[in-house]
């Protein structure tokens, strides 16, 4: 635990949330959020909460979502500029010009940690994340980290340096760090159907990042229309997200074939109660939420990335779930075969008390924030 410095004690604090990023990475820290206000021992310790990122963000509209709730969160817009690695060409104009409004957005969040007079940040990820950072370093301000990767991404390997305490999902990721699990929301908290204890036709969860998505969701249409009969054996959900929905009216032929577009957190957990298997391409916070609920998981990374290879790998190792590369020529017969084998197969309950394992995470974060 960290010490409280006397200038700490009685006071109520400031806190600043860096964090940006996709669904996966901002519903976290809104369940996080949702947790304090749920829980008044946790309030009166806080004067404001102040959450750090972009304009026009998603982090920004489910700022506004919360804040019709009267909770003390204020959004602060700032500037950022990322590290690229595309191709040579596409990606050294923009690093250049990130550099101009990295050093912006650092300006941005030292002066406004000052005017805010926050005491401390919780950092979690991406580029958004690091100005906040470097000015609270400089300013000598309590940094927690928390990281969700097999592999730190560049911000939290920087942010470790500063540090006061480190949160992770997996073992071994920093050598200080205390493995503490995903940060997940409460609203996937759903009843289990007691059918799933029975003998049913397996229903599988098809979810991709929409915007990289449309190759793989191509690829389990051409599956449906030639093997039609084998793929009978299944009840298939596909969430198609919201910039591949056009797609529904070619998957709406097949009568055992769901789609939806954007869902939303308690609608997921439903799916998650219900399905026995997924084909996934998701981050790691959502094969945490998948495999609260036992699914068995086909996991397809994005075929340019490095994490998600890795973060898929322990999965395969830890429960036996499947990994495939999208990249590899013969992909969509080992898709289809992998399928085939899975025909007869039905989750079990494994009674694991999923109300008690998202609190754990929750409470030891929220209490070390709390604790300087």
């Amino acid at each position: 635990m960290i010490g409280r410095p006397a200038m700490y004690k009685g006071k109520k604090l400031k806190i600043a949330m860096a964090w940006w990023g996709s669904w996966g990475h901002v519903f976290p820290i809104k369940s996080l959020l949702e947790w304090i206000y749920k829980k008044p021992q946790y309030v009166q310790r806080i004067d404001k909460i102040y959450w750090f990122g972009t304009q026009n963000s998603l982090e920004s509209q489910i700022c506004e979502e919360l804040n019709v709730l009267e909770w003390n969160i204020k959004f602060v817009s700032i500037l950022s500029g990322k590290y690229r690695r595309e191709t040579l060409r596409i990606s050294r104009w923009k690093n250049i010009r990130d550099v101009f409004l990295f050093v912006a957005g650092f300006f941005q969040a030292f002066f406004r940690l000052l005017r805010y007079r926050i005491d401390v940040i919780f950092c979690k990820w991406w580029y958004v994340a690091l100005p906040v950072v470097f000015a609270a370093a400089i300013l000598q301000r309590t940094i927690i980290v928390h990281e969700s990767d097999t592999h730190a991404w560049l911000v939290n390997r920087i942010a470790n340096c500063f540090a006061s305490k480190i949160f992770t999902w997996f073992d071994g990721v920093f050598s200080k760090a205390k493995t503490v699990g995903q940060i997940l929301s409460d609203d996937i908290l759903v009843e289990t159907p007691h059918s799933n204890w029975e003998h049913h036709k397996a229903k599988i969860l098809i979810n991709g990042w929409s915007q990289w998505s449309r190759k793989l969701y191509q690829t389990i249409l051409h599956i449906l229309q030639n093997h039609t009969q084998a793929c009978s054996s299944f009840d298939f959900y596909i969430i198609l997200g919201l910039l591949s929905q056009q797609m529904a009216k070619d998957f709406e032929v097949f009568p055992n074939v769901h789609t939806v577009g954007f869902i939303s957190q308690r609608e997921m957990g439903e799916l998650y109660a219900m399905c026995d298997i997924s084909i996934t391409r998701w981050g790691t916070t959502s094969l945490a939420e998948q495999k609260l609920y036992n699914i068995k998981q086909i996991i397809i990374p994005i075929p340019w990335t490095h994490d998600q290879y890795d973060n898929a790998q322990w999965y395969v190792d830890h429960y036996k779930d499947i990994m495939l590369s999208q990249k590899d020529i013969a992909f969509e017969e080992k898709l289809t075969s992998a399928l085939m084998k899975l025909r007869t197969f039905n989750k079990k309950d494994s009674k694991k008390n999923k109300q008690a394992q998202i609190s754990r995470t929750k409470e030891i974060i929220v209490k070390t924030i709390l604790s300087i």
